[in-house]
């Protein structure tokens, strides 16, 4: 399902020094025509408080320091609480492959490695908005 205007919510840790690609990634997603908010968090909760109050489509996460799975074992319980189901929920950054299969498992969607250019995380997103459900 296509959606004409898709707002994105890219998150990182506060404590996560690296943030040039979730900068990069942003510019790109803008560049393919998506409005983006850029959070900084501490916790989960903080996440989904944010996508609720900006009506977000899509919560992307970067993960540069480890903590993927708890992360993900609190986020997608945390949207779900608040009513957004239908989110489309990503994650990227330095991430073990071996990661992958178990954050599918709790719901992340799909996990991006470094280095992927923004297009192609653009095109999943339009492939994917409003076609997700956490379950």
């Amino acid at each position: 399902m296509s959606k004409e205007h898709i707002k994105v919510l890219l998150a990182k840790k506060k404590i996560d020094v690296h943030g040039r690609g979730t900068k990069l990634l942003a510019r790109e997603l803008r560049d393919a025509g998506m409005e983006v908010v850029y959070f900084r968090f501490g916790v989960v909760d903080e996440i989904a408080d944010a996508a609720v109050q900006e009506d977000v489509d899509v919560v992307g996460v970067s993960v540069m320091t480890s903590g993927q799975i708890q992360i993900a074992r609190g986020l997608i319980p945390a949207l779900k609480a608040r009513g957004l189901d239908n989110v489309l929920v990503i994650m990227g950054g330095i991430i073990p492959e071996v990661d992958y299969e178990p954050l599918y498992e709790l719901g992340i969607h799909r996990c991006f490695a470094p280095g992927l250019p923004g297009g192609a995380v653009a095109e999943y997103i339009r492939e994917n908005v409003g076609t997700a459900t956490l379950g």
